[in-house]
């Protein structure tokens, strides 16, 4: 076989020339890159085909679906593979080149990093609900190229899979590309299945590292930690800036989505709009358990901004959400960290 044929074949039939332990190496190396790549931009594989601009989530959550994602569809067509093949095969080669089919997912976790990708997708979501259009048509070119670039690397992502699972099973025709299929459909249920489960029996304080909802106010230098200056607030303004702060989390509490960001300034609104904000509480609410009530409020100063920490009680977790207020007592950040009250 010459230079060329050979390269053809790697790009689209790997699993000719690469099997067992070393297939699964180079693929599991290549899912791994993929959801840490995805993190950067959050984009989730959260499905055996699916591709999706979601919530912020913890590194591990983006590694663990490319994961599940392969284990889900690598079980499910070992079994076809058993009921099907007329010969005996390893498994590990089976396993070893469906992870190395999925080395397309890196592509697309590079080519949905652009900015305007995602907060077009969040504007399109919210405009729909709205009813009205009325789109930023950059970012909608660059969006729409995007999803249309995302198509053929599905594609050759799912030829891969076909051929890992014809090859290593050793089946073909219509026979093997009907149970191909059947499997895949299976594997696609059973992969957002998983992620469910994952997302309610995780424990609490794996699933919530702390870490920022937004940071806004730490781009603008501002160092959101206790500070010896808030004991200097006069009563009446604690009293002002914490009905503020409680007042705010009872809007996300309603999901008043619409009226948590009208409380926004400027630079939170550009970095969290109605949409993003629906996310991140409705995945927080996934992780942590359902809201249940407020059972404590402080207030600290820091260079100028009031924090307000709103203890929240949770099905699973206790958690401090910080509300940041600017001078003109509009929000400047938001985060949410393990509560310091036990």
């Amino acid at each position: 076989m010459n230079t060329q044929n050979k390269s053809i074949t790697l790009l689209f039939n790997p699993s000719f020339y690469i099997a067992g332990f070393k297939a699964l190496g180079l693929g599991l190396a290549a899912i791994l890159l993929a959801g840490l790549i995805g993190s950067w931009g959050h984009v989730h594989f959260d499905g055996v085909l699916d591709t999706h601009v979601g919530a912020t989530a913890a590194l591990w959550f983006f590694l663990a679906e490319g994961i599940m994602d392969w284990l889900c569809l690598s079980v499910v067509l070992w079994v076809c593979g058993k009921i099907i093949s007329q010969s005996a095969f390893r498994a590990v080669d089976l396993f070893g080149t469906q992870a190395l089919a999925r080395w397309p997912t890196l592509f697309i976790s590079l080519i949905t990093l652009p900015q305007a990708f995602r907060g077009f997708a969040n504007e399109l979501i919210e405009q729909l609900k709205q009813g009205k259009f009325q789109f930023n048509t950059v970012d909608a070119i660059i969006f729409f190229c995007i999803v249309i670039a995302i198509i053929p690397f599905t594609c050759w992502m799912v030829a891969l899979m076909y051929k890992s699972f014809s090859v290593s099973c050793n089946v073909k025709g219509g026979k093997a590309i009907g149970t191909f299929v059947a499997g895949l459909v299976v594997a696609e249920i059973l992969s957002k299945l998983c992620l469910i489960l994952v997302l309610h029996h995780m424990p609490a304080h794996v699933m919530m590292p702390a870490r920022p909802v937004s940071t806004p106010v730490a781009a603008a230098g501002v160092q959101v930690a206790p500070s010896e200056s808030s004991a200097e607030s006069s009563a009446e303004a604690a009293g002002d800036i914490t009905g503020a702060g409680a007042h705010f989390v009872d809007l996300l509490v309603k999901e008043d989505f619409a009226g948590a960001v009208a409380q926004f300034d400027t630079t939170m609104k550009s970095a969290m709009p109605e949409q993003k904000l629906r996310e991140v509480w409705q995945t927080l609410q996934q992780q942590a358990g359902p809201f249940q009530k407020q059972i404590g409020m402080r207030v600290e100063e820091v260079q100028g901004y009031k924090v307000v920490f709103v203890t929240c009680q949770f099905k699973q977790a206790v958690l401090d959400m910080k509300v940041v207020f600017d001078s003109k007592k509009q929000v400047a950040g938001l985060f949410y960290v393990p509560s310091q009250k036990r």
